[in-house]
């Protein structure tokens, strides 16, 4: 998909809106997402000092080596002498030139530090915070990396003197003819009719004027009930007390009449701003922070990734999209090793739990399986497995060449009930019957033969 020129621009925006709006919040998240300088008047201040601080420690290092550097530097002949002389000349303008840099820079920090320790708010003339705001826009990476400026400028006077002037320029009324406009930005009254101002902006300002006003709106009652919610620890140590509040809300409604408002400005430069309502008109209820985002965002389009870099930012932000991608991969690999892993130790359980579970079903079935067999057991214990011993310990002893006939033939001769082809067989019978052959018939038969 093809993206437009106009859409290739860092973003430059401004969030205006009362004390307890959530301006910084939303500042906050469109700077991380959109790449931009996030800016406040603190901010702005305590960079500057940080940069005039470094300026200085730089300037007294150059000039500190170039001094070395001429301790060293040997006279070979006259000429050579000369023109050092004449280059020492020239040196000096420049050290003198530097030392003049340095002590202008010196001059600033200690106006800036010496103004803000003496005044009862800590605040700095509000000329002079215009003045180092222009600067601090037009340098490089505000006007390369885009900015959000959180609550600033504060009125039309401010926002004036950063982005642009009022010029005497007469505009056509209903008559057709245009009459002077009065300095200052109010209407004025020309020839033809009813005038207006129309800001002129120089090149410089053009490349600093935002392309979006952000204005987020609510009652008083609102944000005192908004402020009343947050905790103690919270409100402690900021402006956000009972007192201050009402002042600052009062100062802002002051700053922004119907009349006389920066929002006005902007719109008359054709920089129409963004009116957020934070109360949902038709319920009354607070409406969402990632809903306003949401809307946001879609009106100032998808960031576009490393807008507005140099080369080193750009390489800095491929290698780190690599070590995400790489931490991602290696986060994924992880994940997945440890799913495996809890799957195979869930396995592992599950087997444990259905072998304990066969075990005890086991032991069960055989209890069921003792208990069922414990007649048929007796049954054979009394009835079979006497005669088979014995049946099986003859054939032991015996060892005749058919055991198996042997063994029933011995069984059924054995048979304590009685034998298969002589059902009034029994074994007493059968004892007795041999005692008789053994001791009765030889008598009975010899007594036979004597009396015949």
């Amino acid at each position: 998909m093809d993206i437009a020129l106009k859409d290739l621009k860092p973003l430059k925006a401004i969030i205006h809106g009362p004390p307890a709006a959530g301006k910084t919040r939303l500042a906050n998240r469109l700077c991380n997402e959109y790449g931009a300088k996030y800016i406040t008047v603190k901010t702005m201040i305590e960079e500057t000092l940080e940069e005039l601080r470094d300026n200085i420690a730089r300037e007294q290092e150059r000039l500190e080596l170039k001094a070395v550097k001429n301790e060293k530097g040997e006279k070979e002949d006259v000429e050579e002498e000369e023109q050092e002389e004449e280059e020492e000349e020239d040196e000096l303008g420049e050290e003198e030139e530097g030392g003049g840099i340095i002590e202008e820079w010196q001059e600033q920090i200690k106006y800036i530090t010496v103004t803000m320790n003496q005044t009862a708010d800590g605040k700095l003339p509000d000329e002079y915070v215009v003045r180092l705001m222009k600067t601090y826009l037009s340098k490089e990476f505000c006007r390369t990396r885009g900015y959000v400026l959180d609550g600033y400028p504060k009125t039309t006077e401010q926002a004036r003197e950063i982005f642009g002037q009022a010029a005497e320029i007469p505009q056509m009324g209903e008559g057709g003819e245009g009459g002077v406009v009065p300095a200052a930005g109010l209407p004025g009254e020309g020839m033809g009719g009813e005038d207006q101002i129309v800001p002129m902006l120089s090149t410089s300002e053009d490349k600093i004027m935002p392309d979006f006003v952000i204005s987020l709106q609510a009652s008083d009652e609102f944000l005192c009930q908004r402020v009343m919610r947050l905790p103690q620890r919270v409100i402690q140590g900021t402006h956000y007390d009972e007192k201050n509040m009402l002042r600052r809300l009062a100062e802002f409604r002051a700053a922004n009449t119907d009349e006389n408002t920066m929002l006005k400005f902007f719109d008359e430069a054709e920089i129409h701003p963004i009116l957020i309502n934070l109360v949902d008109d038709e319920t009354d209820n607070e409406v969402d922070f990632d809903c306003i985002y949401t809307m946001i965002t879609d009106i100032l389009g998808p960031p576009i990734p490393g807008l507005g870099l140099s080369p080193e930012e750009l390489e800095e932000l491929r290698r780190l999209e690599a070590e995400k991608m790489r931490l991602m991969m290696r986060e994924y690999q992880i994940e997945r090793k440890m799913k495996e892993e809890k799957a195979m130790r869930e396995y592992q359980d599950k087997m444990e739990r259905w072998a304990v579970t066969m075990e005890k079903l086991q032991m069960e079935e055989e209890k069921i399986l003792a208990a069922q067999s414990e007649p048929l057991r007796f049954y054979l214990m009394k009835n079979v497995f006497p005669t088979l011993t014995q049946g099986l310990i003859e054939v032991a002893r015996v060892k005749p060449d058919d055991p198996v006939d042997y063994l029933a033939e011995y069984l059924f001769r054995e048979n304590p009930e009685g034998k298969m082809f002589d059902p009034a067989y029994t074994r007493d019978g059968e004892r007795l019957l041999k005692q008789y052959e053994k001791d009765v018939a030889p008598t009975v038969a010899k007594n036979f033969v004597d009396d015949t």
